[in-house]
Formats: C-alpha cells, sequence, structure tokens
C-alpha cells in the first residue's frame, strides 16, 4: 500500500490522474489513498512533483530520479541492434559473469506485468545443468518414439529424426550437446501467466545483447519441461507454472558481419 507523506504534498492532484485503479482522492488540499484497491504500480511515486510518496514493503532505496539524457535511448541505434540480433548456437567456454546474469535478471523484474502481479520467477541454472540436460534429452527422445499420427496432431513430425540424432549425439562418446550447445549458464523464466513471462523473457533479452552476450530460446526445453512430471518436480514448480521460456545463455564463438533480410511485415491499417 502506498503512504503519502502530508507535509511534502501540495494537493496538485497528479497522482489521482495517473491512478488507473481511482486508489487517491484529494481531500482538504492533500492527496490521500483510499485503502482500496491499490495495486501497488507505483505511478504515483513516479508522477509526484515532491517525492511525496512512497510504497511499504518495497525498497524505497532502489528508486532513481528523472535526468534528461540519462533514460531515453536512440530509436535508430536500437533497431539497428535488433537487426543485428542472431540466435546463437556457437558458445565459448567462458563463463558469464555473475553481475551479468544480474542485470539480465534485474531486466526481467522491471517488465511489466498485467495488472502489476509481478508474478515472474527466475531459475539460473549452471550447477545443475547436467542432470537437467539428461531429463530434457531423455522427454524429447519420447516424442520422437511416438506414432507417427500422434506426432502429426502435436506438430512435432519434422522435429523426431532431429531429437533421435540429439539423443544419439548425447549419449555418444563425445557427448554433443545438441540442446545447451555447451552453453554454461542457462535462465528459466517461470509464471502462471505465460503473457507476464513472455514479456519479462524479451526484455531479458536484450540486456542479454546489450551486454555483449549471445542466446538462444530453446522451444525444445519448453515443450519437454511441458509434459514432463519429472522435469517440473526437478525444478519445484508450484501448482499452474510453467516454464514460459528457456535463455541459453554465453558468450558467442562466432562473429556475424551483417544484417539479414526479413519477409515484409503484414500491417492492416484500419
Amino acid at each position: 500500500m502506498i503512504k503519502i507523506n502530508e507535509d511534502k504534498c501540495i494537493g496538485c492532484g497528479l497522482c489521482v490522474k495517473d491512478c488507473f485503479t481511482k486508489e487517491i482522492e484529494v481531500t482538504g488540499r492533500k492527496a490521500k489513498p483510499k485503502g482500496i484497491r491499490c495495486i501497488e504500480c507505483g505511478h504515483c511515486i513516479a508522477v509526484c512533483p515532491t517525492n511525496a510518496i512512497v510504497l511499504e514493503n518495497y525498497p524505497m532505496s532502489e528508486v532513481l530520479e528523472y535526468e534528461k539524457g540519462a533514460f531515453e535511448i536512440d530509436p535508430d541505434q536500437y533497431l539497428r541492434s535488433l537487426k543485428y540480433r542472431r540466435t546463437i548456437r556457437q558458445f565459448s567456454g567462458r563463463q558469464v559473469e555473475n553481475q551479468k546474469i544480474e542485470n539480465i535478471i534485474e531486466a526481467g523484474r522491471y517488465s511489466p506485468t498485467g495488472g502489476n502481479q509481478q508474478n515472474v520467477s527466475f531459475c539460473v541454472m549452471r550447477d545443475d545443468i547436467e542432470p537437467l540436460r539428461n531429463m530434457v534429452i531423455d522427454e524429447l527422445y519420447k516424442f520422437a518414439n511416438l506414432p507417427e499420427e500422434e506426432k502429426a496432431k502435436l506438430n512435432i513430425s519434422w522435429y523426431g529424426n532431429l531429437w533421435k540424432q540429439m539423443y544419439l549425439d548425447y549419449h555418444d562418446k563425445n557427448r554433443k550437446d545438441g540442446l545447451f550447445f555447451d552453453a554454461g549458464t542457462v535462465i528459466l523464466v517461470i509464471s502462471k501467466s505465460m503473457q507476464n513471462a513472455c514479456i519479462a523473457a524479451a526484455h531479458m533479452e536484450t540486456m542479454v545483447y546489450a551486454q555483449g552476450l549471445g542466446m538462444l530460446y530453446s522451444g525444445f526445453f519448453t515443450r519437454a519441461a511441458a509434459h514432463s512430471k519429472e522435469i517440473k518436480e526437478y525444478l519445484r514448480l508450484d501448482q499452474g507454472q510453467e516454464v514460459a521460456a528457456c535463455l541459453v545463455i554465453g558468450y558467442p564463438d562466432v562473429k556475424y558481419q551483417r544484417t539479414v533480410p526479413r519477409k515484409p511485415a503484414e500491417v492492416a491499417w484500419r
């Protein structure tokens, strides 16, 4: 819940105007919370010209004051970076620093969620990558051996032979990793809301590349996790939680020289 310092409040009403749930009112020339339906979004904190509002049970020390030029992103440079971005499947053996991992998590933590639920959590896999990789590759191998009609229903017919080969390569004496490609860090984005988790994953991806790292979204992992009770129990997922995205992260061992073309966007202007 919010708390308003009446000594600082000037009764301007900006917080009232920006409150989506109409939780604040101005009475006696002072803003006051109604205490009914605050979703703790913090809009009132951000808009207040006198910094008179705090959110109880939140770390207010992490609040940053706006400075022109310090928060804006150059749109042309941002678009160029998106066009240059490539999915990485060749990783060097260099370990990703903890600070960079924490920055990626921070990007996910600050991503918007519906109703400000903040119901996205993260699991950083490093030491436990090996047993998890085993479980996922085994689960995909089970999919690969389903009858053809079953694979067609699941829209995985094309992947069957690929998953079989991945299994054989991994259990070969050379242990070729066709799932995580020997990346040393995997971050799982977990939530009961697929939308909230996917928004967080997209913001995290931007931070990955901003720090000189590379990544791939492993759809193979999320498919296996969605169908495997063993994997869910290993990850200690709560009832209703799903792994919405699997970010396989590391330092790229490949250098791209240019962007690539894309199909034209299908846009309806109405």
